[in-house]
């Protein structure tokens, strides 16, 4: 890269020449005795002027010379913007495109998704499936994505199921502002107590968390198995699910799913058309690890 040259149109010494030259001019006019020849005092004046002209020349060429080295780096500066522009243009074209369920007219990518605000609810699956790695590595996950947010982030936590008589429980039943160390430590401690239990009843977590916040946005619903009906282990009707939850969401809250266990998610599985069909309808993402 060519290194940027420093400009100064004048340095001291060059100043210093010239204002000793022009104090010169000024000392000897002074001192020329006024009673002198005329013709004598012109001839002082005259070699004075012709010393004058000499610097001022010099002094042209040189502001000259600077003009042409401020020149010469704009056009390298010029030229280096059009260097970034079409590097810029060639990353631009580079760049994946995201799929449609990806996208979003107003996500908040600044966390890692595409959230449709900052009012968000993490619905959590803890039956038994949900024992050993899967559960901690949603454990974790949450917390580096609880730690990543700003103070406009509100957020609650709800699990299921809590107990055989209650379907889920919530840590404190409205979001709360991610705006101070004290809050998010709460939400840490609160996914550290959490332990696998019972079967899967994600159909009545998710009529509560819908009508239980009335500024959400975002239910993030992280789940390894196919739902099951309330108080039992009978695999609830998923497509009916998707349905009920769909007319219940009068308001377009977007549902995003994360489904945990990789190796329960072929394309054919009920578990896998459960949650993208429920994503899709909400035009929310969808994501399986």
């Amino acid at each position: 890269m060519r290194r940027k040259k420093q400009i100064d149109v004048f340095n001291i010494s060059f100043l210093d020449l010239l204002s000793g030259a022009l104090g010169a001019v000024i000392i000897l006019f002074i001192s020329v005795p006024k009673n002198e020849a005329p013709e004598s005092s012109e001839k002082v004046v005259k070699a004075l002027c012709t010393k004058e002209n000499k610097l001022i020349n010099k002094c042209l060429d040189h502001i000259k010379k600077k003009d042409t080295e401020i020149s010469e780096g704009k056009l390298a500066q010029k030229q280096l913007k059009e260097e970034i522009a079409k590097l810029q243009q060639a990353l631009a074209k580079a760049k994946p495109t995201p799929s449609k369920t990806e996208s979003k007219k107003s996500g908040t990518a600044d966390v890692g998704f595409d959230f449709k605000g900052k009012n968000v609810v993490f619905l959590i699956d803890v039956s038994g499936s949900m024992a050993g790695e899967k559960l901690g590595q949603v454990k974790a996950g949450l917390k580096m994505l609880i730690a990543s947010m700003g103070e406009d982030y509100k957020v609650d936590i709800v699990y299921f199921p809590h107990s055989p008589t209650q379907d889920y429980y919530a840590l404190w039943g409205q979001i709360q502002s991610m705006s101070s160390m004290t809050v998010k430590n709460e939400v840490y401690d609160f996914l550290a107590r959490l332990r696998p239990r019972g079967s899967t009843p994600t159909r009545s977590a998710l009529i509560y968390t819908l009508q239980q916040y009335p500024e959400l946005t975002d239910v993030v619903l992280l789940s390894d198995g196919t739902p099951t009906v309330s108080g039992s282990r009978k695999r609830d009707n998923y497509k009916g699910l998707i349905e009920d939850i769909n007319q219940r969401n009068s308001r377009d809250i977007q549902i995003n799913t994360i489904g945990v266990g990789q190796s329960r998610f072929s394309s054919g599985s009920s578990l896998y058309k459960f949650l993208r069909g429920l994503s899709e309808k909400s035009k929310g993402f969808y994501y399986g690890f």
